[in-house]
């Protein structure tokens, strides 16, 4: 009994006809050239990362900020965010947090930046203070974010509105 499927024939077990496969060295061929283009992709992918993070750490900055502001107005009293930097003298290298505070800046709650991501202000004067009103103003502030690949976001909180938004400022 011969069953023919796409040219071929099928007798028993075994195909005859045109079929064949690939030979070693054309799969050897094909790997190398996979591996090629991951070696390229990968470390932009990897950027790629790096800068969303980024990017989250400055939405969930401007959140808590937005909380705040809401908490100043229901409870009428004065909130803070403090952001802050701490040197760690053994390693040489600096906590980044920001605190969400009541008016006499006692700590309600610290939240650390992820590792790489460092705040930077213009005149170096940690912490900076971003106070929130009953009335939903606020004492405004400017900084940046940055990550180990230079790139930089700013932080700005209007003092009229008290309403902070997040901006690409430039770097990689």
């Amino acid at each position: 009994m011969r069953i023919s499927v796409l040219g071929s024939e099928l007798s028993g077990s075994r195909i005859t006809g045109g079929l064949r496969g690939f030979s070693l060295f054309e799969f050897l061929v094909v790997l190398v050239l996979m591996g090629l283009a991951l070696a390229v992709v990968l470390p932009s992918f990897s950027r790629g990362l790096k800068g969303l993070e980024l990017e989250a750490t400055g939405r969930n900055l401007i959140t808590r900020m937005k909380q705040a502001r809401a908490r100043a107005i229901t409870e009428q009293r004065v909130f803070r965010i403090l952001v802050s930097r701490e040197e760690n003298s053994s390693e040489r290298e600096s906590v980044n947090y920001y605190t969400f505070t009541d008016e006499f800046e006692v700590e309600i709650k610290r939240f650390v930046f992820p590792e790489g991501i460092s705040s930077q202000v213009e005149d170096g004067g940690f912490p900076v203070k971003v106070s929130f009103y009953p009335n939903g103003r606020s004492s405004g502030a400017n900084f940046l974010l940055e990550n180990k690949q230079e790139r930089q976001l700013g932080i700005f909180v209007d003092p009229i509105t008290g309403l902070g938004r997040v901006m690409d400022v430039g770097g990689n």
